[in-house]
């Protein structure tokens, strides 16, 4: 006869256990309480998302990380630099209204712009602006003539008894870098302005205003700028201020964190996280009034796992929050039978960058001739049945890889639905062009190009002559030239004849600095974008698949290598000549940062203090398990008393008796798709 048949016994036992358990998670999560937490203010800043929304540590496991530092502190802000509506199918498709939609669920308090926010046009930036919840600041994006600021220059929050004010810098090549530099006033001169300039200046204004009128805290800036390639940058820009506390940089998809001279000689933090959320920035401003910055690589295992999963992500295991990644997904599913349209099949794959790299500045495109923009130039040129076509290597953002190929694969390939234009260039610009090109090698350059019918030369070791204005846009060529031997179709170029060309609408209107394009009249128009001519030209032409032509670069883009003076020859440089660090190698000089600095922490611990509680293999802390079994070995015990006394007391004859699919109408700019 056991004890436990009795009924009353074991709801008895029952109601001691459950009390021991409620008290012991009460003792584990006294740290919760608000009283316990640390009164330092974190900032957690992200730059360069690109679209990125589940790529590597993906939105879901920001949101869970974020979530965990809540267990330890009281104050936690959260930050974008930059650059997060384009580069991607959702933002291509939905013109950055879904990413907005996802900003918003995680709830950012301060969002920049980056120069691709510009992508859609400035009317759906306005449009967009209206929706962010934590809105847009910007300092130097202002209307050229009167120089009056479209957004507000900075954003001030106070949390933790701190006032902090946030101000914003955009790099002036914006103006080149998008369709800005073509929209003129009624006068006929550009409209916007980005203070190529005066920006320096009108930085130091701002933080004088916020450091002597609005009195804050803190002074962080957050540009999106980059510390190397381009000629303005943000080390550069600090040397020209005071009063800044820390730099949160963004724009050169670099991760870093070092300290850099502002103009007292003092040093300032500097942080970036690299692009697509391959890693979480994370500034501490400290109650003794120190700041401290790390990036972190990969979200740890959280201290409760109920709301999160673990997931594979990139042949990786990741852990993320359950909600937020429920929320994405439900973002892809509304498009997934549009995404999966099939356009043809390859048999191996066209790289454009590195696998172990997801920076973009390391990509082939931007430095030589590559097989994937010898198949897109090829597509532009049938599409305008043109003697030529050339294409901005920046443009060019994914790998192909062998298998089939849908409409996401092209999508993620050419995010930016650049149109189409015929133009008869005459020999003299496609000569300017290219050496427009070719200018800023070795440094990658979203400029460079990758061509169709055209083959030519070019020589590093000359020194590139050409003439740019404050704006960064071409003027002329005022010394020995790079590029040589150009032919158009097998033929020496003729610098007087004008030739068919199709080009992207992009730098067919000066983008990335091409004014020489962008002077000469349009021609004619194709009534779809630049990924729809690489759909169509696998789907048609190729019959659905991919040439083994492909499969090799063509020598369409020969590296001179020779010295000057010498007898020289020309060698077409092979997807394995060049490697991601031997492409960015000069970009970041040793003075400015050290190889201690570029490279992350791949640890969350932060002054020898991990950020989440210790864990035995059951997920508990140590003190959470003690927390648990004493009580539990004393209601056992008391259990067992009260069984014995029960069966004495029973021998003395004392007895007791599935989620709605949704709908969407998807909407995109060219109504062949």
């Amino acid at each position: 006869m056991s004890f436990l048949k009795n009924s009353h016994l074991f709801f008895f036992i029952q109601a001691i256990c459950l009390l021991s358990l409620i008290k012991a998670d009460k003792i584990m999560n006294k740290q919760r309480n608000l009283d316990d937490l640390s009164d330092d203010i974190v900032i957690l800043h992200l730059n360069d998302v690109h679209c990125g929304i589940n790529d590597t540590i993906g939105y879901d496991g920001f949101v869970l990380y974020r979530e965990e530092l809540k267990k330890k502190y009281k104050n936690i802000l959260t930050v974008d630099i930059g650059d997060h509506i384009q580069g991607g199918t959702i933002g291509a498709i939905s013109e950055g209204s879904e990413i907005i939609d996802i900003l918003n669920k995680i709830g950012f308090d301060v969002a920049i712009l980056g120069n691709h926010e510009f992508d859609y046009g400035v009317e759906q930036l306005l449009s967009l602006e209206k929706n962010i919840t934590s809105r847009y600041i910007c300092s130097n994006f202002c209307y050229r003539k009167n120089k009056t600021n479209i957004f507000d220059p900075y954003k001030i929050i106070e949390i933790g008894g701190k006032k902090i004010g946030f101000l914003a810098v955009l790099t002036p090549l914006t103006l080149t870098k998008t369709y800005l530099s073509t929209v003129k006033d009624s006068d006929g001169d550009k409209l916007y302005n980005f203070l190529p300039d005066e920006f320096h200046n009108k930085t130091q204004e701002y933080i004088n205003i916020l450091r002597n009128e609005k009195k804050v805290d803190y002074v962080i800036l957050l540009t999106h700028l980059g510390m190397d390639i381009e000629q303005y940058t943000s080390n550069d820009l600090l040397l020209d201020l005071k009063n800044v506390d820390a730099v949160l940089d963004g724009h050169t998809h670099k991760v870093y964190n070092t300290t850099s001279k502002d103009k007292d000689g003092n040093n300032v933090n500097i942080a970036q996280t690299g692009t697509k959320l391959e890693s979480i920035g994370v500034l501490i401003l400290k109650q003794n009034n120190t700041i401290s910055t790390e990036n972190i690589k990969e979200v740890p295992e959280p201290s409760n796992t109920t709301n999160a999963l673990k997931i594979n992500r990139g042949g990786a295991e990741r852990w993320v929050d359950k909600d937020m990644y429920t929320f994405i997904k439900n973002k892809w599913d509304k498009y997934d039978e549009f995404l999966n349209k099939n356009f043809g099949h390859s048999d191996f794959d066209l790289i454009i960058r590195p696998e172990n790299s997801s920076d973009s500045h390391d990509i082939y495109c931007r430095v030589k001739e590559c097989t994937l923009g010898n198949l897109i130039a090829d597509g532009l040129k049938e599409a305008g049945d043109a003697e030529i076509s050339i294409i901005n290597g920046g443009g060019i953002r994914s790998n192909l890889y062998k298998g089939d190929i849908n409409r996401k694969n092209i999508i993620d390939i050419l995010p930016f639905y650049n149109g189409l234009v015929i133009k008869q260039l005459s020999g003299q610009t496609v000569m300017d062009a290219l050496e427009l090109g070719v200018s800023k090698y070795p440094n990658p350059s979203g400029g460079f190009l990758q061509v169709s019918g055209i083959t030519f030369d070019f020589n590093p070791n000359i020194s590139s002559t050409i003439k740019f204005s404050e704006d960064g846009e071409f003027e002329s060529v005022t010394g020995e030239r790079r590029v040589s031997n150009i032919k158009i179709n097998g033929e020496d170029i003729n610098l007087n004849r004008m030739y068919n060309a199709c080009i992207s609408d992009f730098i067919g209107n000066g983008g990335d600095g091409y004014t020489m394009l962008g002077n000469e009249d349009i021609t004619g128009e194709i009534l779809y974008s630049d990924s729809d001519s690489l759909s169509l030209f696998i789907e048609n032409t190729l019959n659905g698949t991919i040439p083994e032509k492909y499969n090799k670069v063509e020598g369409r883009v020969n590296l001179v290598t020779a010295p000057i003076n010498n007898t020289t020859e020309s060698t077409t440089i092979s997807s394995s000549t060049i490697s991601s660090s031997t492409i960015s190698s000069s970009t970041i000089s040793s003075s400015t940062i050290s190889s201690s600095t570029i490279s992350s922490s791949n640890t969350s611990s932060r002054d020898g203090q991990n950020f989440f509680p210790k864990k035995s293999s059951t997920g508990l802390s140590t003190g959470g398990i003690i927390a648990i079994i004493i009580p539990c070995v004393a209601a056992l015990i008391a259990a067992t008393v009260i069984a014995f006394i029960c069966i004495n007391k029973q021998n003395a004859n004392i007895q007791h008796v599935n989620q709605d699919s949704i709908n969407s109408i998807i909407k995109i700019k060219n109504n062949n798709l």
